[in-house]
């Protein structure tokens, strides 16, 4: 039977994945052309999953931006759970917000209102809710992969990232951010997360008039005008993650042959900071959120205690 289905699924996928490579810039389109706004305000998130600090002002607000598996702001897998659930009990008085959809310049996951192949998204969640592995679910990752492209565009890149920071902008004033107050923003964005977190940081400084910091876990980024307006940012890399490495020659501006792009401006100022995670691969058992113990301790654990130290040291300035 699962024999049968393979090839007329596997067709289907790449018929799919096709048509979503060439549409992935019209969402961004349609979104700054108005064509979706009454999907942008009547389906938003009803309420945030921001943790509620023990402080009356919290100084200090973390968003998380998920990697290209996600679906939805309100669907993490259980490894990213036990990261952010770390965080909050690491860090009580800070605002962290983990429901921010970053593949999406309006922040509507894929189950989110009406979406161009709405039934195959639920069909592919109800597989990972099984815990059953699915051809299917690769299109996720392409197509979330395709919005990150996007987001790295210099022709569209603008228009899906302004769109990325006004959802983050919600996110946070929903949870209690005040613009002006001065209160220090920490995007920690995995794998293509971090990409659309420097995105959005041109919009969200110039809105917002907070200090905002990076966190790339893996984070597959272009050189961004965003870079010019992030105060620290802090990129784990693991040894074994060849995505990441990828992600690093595939972006030319980011190459240190071009001395005057913003990644390498960046550098010189010292505001790019790149840490190293022995034997961490991008994803999986050994990926940076994997939570299987070796040598007596999980990758989750270790990239946690590496976040910890580093929002320790933000938190002391």
């Amino acid at each position: 039977m699962i024999s049968s289905l393979f090839f007329p699924l596997l067709i289907i996928a790449v018929v799919v994945l096709l048509i979503t490579a060439a549409l992935s810039p019209l969402e961004t389109l349609s979104w700054w052309a108005g064509w979706s706004e009454d999907e942008i305000f009547n389906h938003g998130p009803s309420q945030s999953n921001a943790s509620t600090p023990s402080s009356k002002s919290p100084r200090h607000y973390v968003v998380y931006l998920s990697g290209i598996s996600s679906i939805s702001g309100r669907f993490l897998v259980p490894r990213e759970k036990t990261f952010i659930k770390g965080l909050k009990d690491a860090f009580p008085d800070f605002v962290i917000i983990d429901d921010v959809f970053p593949y999406s310049p309006a922040g509507l996951g894929l189950l989110s209102g009406s979406r161009q192949f709405d039934r195959l998204w639920k069909r592919v969640q109800k597989y990972k809710l099984r815990g059953r592995a699915s051809i299917l679910s690769t299109l996720i990752k392409f197509r979330n992969l395709f919005q990150v492209m996007v987001s790295a565009d210099h022709r569209y890149g603008p228009i899906y990232n302004r769109g990325a920071a006004t959802a983050i902008e919600k996110a946070l004033v929903h949870s209690g951010y005040q613009p002006g107050s001065g209160a220090t923003i920490i995007i920690v964005g995995y794998s293509g997360g971090a990409q659309v977190g420097v995105g959005a940081a041109t919009y969200l400084k110039a809105r917002l008039k907070a200090p905002i910091d990076i966190i790339s876990v893996g984070g597959v980024m272009a050189s961004e005008p965003g870079l010019n307006f992030v105060r620290q940012l802090h990129h784990l890399v693991g040894s074994k993650d060849r995505v990441q490495k990828v992600g690093a020659i595939m972006f030319p501006d980011r190459w240190e042959a071009m001395a005057f792009s913003e990644w390498n401006v960046a550098k010189r100022e010292g505001r790019i900071h790149r840490h190293r995670m022995t034997g961490m691969s991008h994803a999986g058992a050994r990926g940076y959120f994997g939570l299987p113990k070796f040598k007596g301790i999980s990758n989750n654990q270790r990239t946690l205690e590496k976040i910890v130290s580093i929002l320790s040291n933000t938190n002391a300035n």
